[in-house]
């Protein structure tokens, strides 16, 4: 039997895709299937891809005649096509170290209660590193949390960290139960930059989550990584994201309504503005409670960033 399913979504990374292949063949763990899908690319992927057509572990190779225009629909197609007992979705800008499932996949089979198993990644720009997740992680929320691995019940990761943003960084770090994702898949169709988040809350809300602290995965950072920029469109992921987790009860209302609210009030204060039009009415329609919260909290930054602006032409 089939262990993995490694899926490989690809949307124009030509350039990066010989270095991810490889690392994926190259794995110490071979018990594994790879499925290779396109999106549609424009550049020159489809002749890099076809040259492991009839390779032995590519099980699947397809080619979308039209992109589909948002990454998750790969990734529901990937599992569709998978007969593995566990999913890795490796992007297909990123690459791994070859030790990377060897690493993962026992914890998976010596813990059955563990839905997601991750490790640390190592974050590049313009193929040179930059810093580490663990690092970068640690420092933003004051914690030592990332220092070392963990075993923990889901709960309390998302009550500690995976409430307050998506502290799974990068899904080319991560290894699924295909059975979870199963009862999570399809996801709603206007998830287009946080489906990942939402898709490790669910798996976290019903299972465990182990971390290792190896970095054994290498995250590729370009300006196009940006999803909080999508301004409304962001927002309205995440209203859904947080109604989900009030609807059902994944933590206390409170806890919620403060952590939503002060998720709002990060976006709102770095470099994300956005102005409020009869647009955003509509987020109401998702969820009522958390329409409220957010009205709140941007009118009141909205006054006080208008003040500050105020006093500086003023004094300045």
């Amino acid at each position: 039997m089939i262990k993995v399913s490694v899926i490989l979504p690809n949307y124009n990374h030509a350039q990066y895709l010989p270095k991810r292949i490889e690392s994926i063949l190259n794995q110490t763990y071979q018990n594994f299937e790879l499925i290779i899908l396109d999106d549609c690319s424009t550049d020159n992927s489809r002749e890099l891809l076809e040259v492991y057509r009839n390779h032995p572990k590519v099980s699947n190779l397809v080619f979308n005649e039209k992109n589909s225009g948002n990454p998750f629909y790969q990734w529901y197609k990937g599992i569709k096509l998978s007969k593995g007992k566990y999913i890795w979705i490796a992007e297909s800008d990123d690459w791994a170290e070859p030790d990377f499932l060897e690493n993962l996949v026992p914890v998976m089979e010596q813990n059955p209660s563990v839905g997601l198993a991750y490790s640390n990644s190592i974050i590049e720009i313009n193929d040179a590193v930059t810093d580490d997740f663990a690092t970068v992680k640690n420092k933003r929320y004051q914690t030592s949390h990332w220092a070392e691995p963990y075993l923990i019940s889901g709960a309390d990761e998302i009550r500690q960290f995976l409430l307050r943003d998506c502290t799974v960084n990068n899904a080319s770090a991560v290894l699924m139960r295909r059975e979870l994702l199963l009862d999570i898949f399809p996801i709603h169709e206007l998830f287009r930059f946080s489906g990942d988040w939402y898709c490790y809350l669910r798996i976290a809300a019903v299972a465990d989550v182990y971390y290792t602290n190896k970095s054994l995965n290498h995250y590729r950072e370009h300006k196009s990584n940006t999803s909080k920029s999508a301004g409304y469109n962001y927002i309205k992921e995440v209203f859904y994201i947080y109604d989900w987790i009030l609807k059902n009860d994944v933590v206390k209302r409170e806890q919620a309504k403060v952590t939503f609210s002060l998720y709002i009030s990060d976006l709102y204060s770095g470099d994300n503005k956005w102005h409020i039009d009869k647009g955003f009415k509509k987020l109401s329609e998702i969820n009522g409670f958390l329409y409220r919260v957010f009205l709140q909290k941007t009118i009141k930054m909205s006054i006080r960033r208008f003040a500050n602006n105020l006093f500086k032409s003023h004094f300045f």
